[in-house]
């Protein structure tokens, strides 16, 4: 029977190095004749402050040596992931997996962990080192989670979910430190292997369960 190893996934063994290493409407009331006009400093004033410019979004920047990650947007999510098909729970799984890409750069998990099971293992883990990386102002850059096959039989295990099959690559992982410095490089990963994706579809929507490398008793 097919078993998770949650501890040794890809995703968990790559970063596994890591933790050893270190505008008001309406309209406007007519003026009173009684009051005085204002003062041509007060008006200057004023329109001086109405034209102070507005603070521009960064320009969305890949982590590189020279600094970490910035304004990257979250994944979209496409529209075939609703559906409650193989089809569907593919286009999710690839979805997910970007969600994991985005974290490792973005320090941001929020977006993957509102589409999977709290109960996950395997992106405890994942959360956990990527929080030790981030944790001194360090950052990351690479580390991107792709699919090259993926095989569902679509029928639904005892609890309700849908298990599939995949193999995954990664690129390869730099670490910097606050300062720049790079503290560690992890090789990619372009050995497939076949790792166990678990979800469940409720209320029109897919959520992962659990993720990782198929063991046998």
């Amino acid at each position: 029977m097919a078993q998770f190893q949650a501890v040794g996934t890809l995703a968990c063994a790559a970063l596994a190095a890591l933790i050893l290493t270190g505008c008001q409407g309406g309209e406007a009331a007519p003026a009173d004749p009684s009051s005085s006009a204002p003062a041509s400093g007060s008006a200057s004033a004023s329109a001086t402050a109405s034209a102070s410019p507005t603070p521009e979004t960064p320009e969305p920047s890949p982590a590189s040596a020279d600094g970490p990650a910035v304004n990257i947007p979250v994944p979209e999510k496409p529209e075939l992931t609703d559906e409650n098909t193989a089809e569907g729970l593919e286009a999710f799984t690839e979805w997910w997996f970007e969600l994991v890409s985005y974290g490792y750069v973005m320090n941001d998990i929020a977006p993957m962990n509102a589409v999977t099971d709290p109960g996950c293992g395997t992106c405890q883990n994942i959360q956990q080192s990527i929080s030790e990386v981030y944790a001194d102002k360090g950052w990351m850059s690479g580390g991107e989670l792709t699919i090259d096959t993926f095989d569902t039989s679509f029928e639904e295990t005892l609890d309700g979910s849908i298990d599939s099959y995949v193999t995954n690559k990664q690129a390869s992982i730099s670490v910097y430190s606050a300062s720049g410095d790079l503290l560690n490089e992890i090789d990619a990963i372009v050995d497939e292997e076949a790792s166990l994706t678990r979800a469940y579809y409720a209320d029109g929507s897919w959520l992962m369960v659990d993720y990782g490398l198929i063991g046998v008793d």
